[in-house]
């Protein structure tokens, strides 16, 4: 008996449906308004729930924002709620878009193609 060793097409199939499949379930964070020149460690952001939630509730988590730009300590704070919903859908609709092109990616690497042998 001879194994058969997965096509390219195949593991293209399997990463391209994982990485929607993580795009949908798992949270995301937000970037907030202000604050310091960007830099990955120095941008506040806040946390936002799972895109598949997110569409169906009302993801507004409230955070803390300074109210002046290039803030500094002791500069006066305001609560705020962020919108999450439109990135959510946003999130849900790329990833939709993925996981349908895998299974078109794996749907078509089965089907026997006219120069191959049935």
């Amino acid at each position: 008996m001879t194994r058969t060793r997965p096509f390219r097409r195949q593991w293209w199939a399997a990463t391209v449906l994982v990485l929607g499949l993580w795009i949908l379930l798992f949270p995301f964070s937000r970037p907030l308004p202000g604050g310091e020149p960007f830099s990955f460690d120095a941008t506040p952001e806040i946390r936002c729930g799972t895109p598949l939630v997110g569409i169906f509730g009302n993801d507004r988590p409230l955070t803390e924002v300074y109210t002046v730009p290039l803030p500094s300590e002791g500069d006066p704070l305001e609560e705020r709620r962020m919108d999450c919903t439109g990135r959510a859908r946003f999130r849900v609709a790329l990833a939709s878009l993925l996981v349908a092109a895998s299974i078109a990616i794996a749907v078509h690497g089965r089907q026997p193609g006219i120069d191959q042998l049935r």
